[in-house]
């Protein structure tokens, strides 16, 4: 798809969520259907959108969307270092509402197989995610060099991401972004719980 004119980059809302999550389930089905279990997918969404709400503008924070034509189509979030801030208990108390006690223990234990450590000096990208109608349009790199210019707002030095190893669509279009290959990460969990066992941690150094 050639690229669009017309689409348009601008931090997230609050009434974007429902938008957000949606995308994040069709791009990210193997990291949900992990999480929740295939047959709690829509439940699994349910307590992230209360998670959200619950949370407020905090949930909204470093993340953007890409709008065209009055559509949220693309998605991406950029965390650093200041952003951390642990909400640890409340999110398992909405999870609990929402999931109960057994499948919340589960849920809070995968998706903290997926967390990453990060850097005084970095901005972490993750949820990078576009309809697949309007993918291969520049929208992602839109999305990407709106987070790189936050990260610099924000005084960091480089940019960082996981991506599969065998996903090699990703990793051809974060490459001829400047992202190069610092290292591999192993893990027999991600491997059980998603499929994918081998992650690629990919930097792009901005000084």
């Amino acid at each position: 798809m050639p690229a669009l004119d017309g689409v348009t980059v601008r931090p997230a809302r609050m009434p974007d969520a429902s938008a957000i999550l949606g995308l994040h389930r069709e791009a990210f089905a193997d990291k949900f259907g992990g999480a929740f279990g295939v047959d709690a997918t829509e439940r699994g969404v349910a307590a992230l959108a209360a998670t959200w709400e619950h949370q407020g503008a905090v949930a909204m924070r470093g993340m953007f969307v890409a709008e065209y034509q009055g559509q949220i189509v693309g998605t991406t979030t950029i965390r650093t270092w200041e952003m951390i801030s642990d909400q640890s208990a409340s999110i398992e108390v909405v999870f609990h509402e929402e999931l109960g006690f057994w499948r919340t223990i589960r849920s809070l234990f995968v998706l903290s197989l997926l967390d990453h450590q990060i850097g005084r000096r970095e901005g972490f990208i993750t949820d990078v995610a576009v309809l697949p109608t309007y993918r291969r349009s520049g929208i992602a790199q839109m999305l990407l060099a709106r987070a790189e210019q936050e990260a610099l707002l924000r005084g960091k030095h480089h940019l960082g991401l996981y991506v599969s190893q065998r996903n090699e669509a990703a990793r051809a279009l974060y490459q001829r972004l400047g992202f190069y290959q610092h290292r591999l990460r192993r893990s027999l969990l991600t491997w059980f719980f998603f499929g994918q066992g081998h992650w690629l941690y990919l930097r792009k150094n901005l000084v």
